[in-house]
């Protein structure tokens, strides 16, 4: 009831002059008058639904809904456009000292190259909340607090989880595409098969943090066009494991732990876990640099339509993205062979 209380009044207290002078302050027993104040005018109502969904519902209600998992891997917003260009130069090549300095005035071209990512994702949700809805609404905080659930939940759940599921399909959609590397393990059935496991994300997070071309796609996919491979690395702290649900249970977490040579506590900072890998069924486990991930937020907006002969409201929420990879960074992906 207080969450709910509180809802209206910060609603109450960044409304227009009008919605203020109609509205009275919410406490736990006036209720219906709150109600009544907003309902009885087509304006306030407006103002109301509004600010419901818009304001609060994104930042007070919004912990109610699912979360990404792997949202963490996002990288923020796209204010402008919609293509992301990403750029990355090769470490120089060094040459011998020459004391005669003949050589002042040549050139030496960078080795850069650069890739593209495309905004590929228009999402779009409506939900629709009857005047009559409203109404009913009102005659308890409880059965408010169930509208605005309901309203939530539909619209900003339906999205996290098909932003979820694209990105798992990201991953299957590389693996199969050749643009992530891929180690063949053993399946987990018991301590040492586990003991192995481990062992295999061990030697392959230390080895990505030297310099090579062996952990990116970069060449696979580019060696027709562009004869020079992408010479990277990423230090242990810059590593993010992605692990299948199934298979963190099966792994000793401290042991993982020592693998890394870091605390259970910072581990879990640096470790996701999710249901699966997309359609890829037999991958368990993705290591990759923090940056391979590039999802951005192109377009968040949502839209709202009165319908005074149906007394209902539309709102619509969109979502436009881009979902791609880096084809710059580190990351291998542990499949189970059959």
């Amino acid at each position: 009831m207080a969450n709910m209380v509180n809802v209206l009044n910060t609603i109450l207290s960044n409304a227009s002059a009008m919605y203020q002078e109609r509205v009275p302050s919410a406490t736990t027993t006036n209720i219906a008058e709150v109600g009544s104040a907003i309902m009885s005018y087509q304006a306030t109502e407006n103002e109301f639904l509004s600010a419901l969904v818009n304001k609060i519902a994104m930042t007070i209600v919004r912990n109610k809904t699912f979360k990404n998992p792997l949202s963490i891997l996002k990288k923020g917003g796209v204010p402008l456009g919609r293509n992301i260009e990403e750029i990355f130069t090769n470490p120089a090549k060094g040459t011998t000292y020459d004391p005669t300095g003949t050589d002042l005035l040549g050139r030496v071209i960078p080795d850069t190259k650069a890739i593209y990512h495309d905004m590929n994702r228009q999402g779009k949700y409506k939900v629709t909340v009857l005047k009559a809805q409203l109404i009913q609404a009102f005659t308890s905080y409880s059965k408010l607090e169930q509208l605005l659930n309901s309203i939530v939940n539909s619209i900003y759940s339906g999205d996290n989880l098909d932003e979820f599921m694209l990105m798992k399909e990201l991953f299957a959609s590389a693996i199969a595409g050749g643009k992530m590397k891929t180690v063949d393990v053993a399946p987990i059935t018991d301590t040492a098969s586990a003991r192995a496991f481990v062992k295999s994300i061990k030697s392959v997070g230390q080895s990505m943090a030297f310099p090579s071309e062996n952990f990116n796609t970069y060449h696979d996919i580019n060696k027709d066009t562009d004869p020079t491979p992408v010479i990277t690395w990423t230090p242990l702290e810059n590593q993010v494991l992605i692990l299948r649900n199934d298979v963190s249970v099966d792994v000793d977490v401290e042991l993982l732990a020592q693998a890394f040579n870091v605390s259970y506590t910072d581990l879990k900072q640096r470790t996701l876990i999710v249901d699966g890998f997309g359609s890829d069924v037999n991958c368990g486990a993705v290591l990759c640099d923090e940056s391979y991930v590039q999802v951005y937020d192109n377009l968040v907006q949502m839209e709202s339509f009165h319908n005074g002969e149906g007394l209902y409201d539309n709102f619509i929420y969109h979502h436009w993205q881009t979902y791609s990879l880096s084809l710059f960074a580190n990351a291998m992906a542990f499949k189970f062979t059959a």
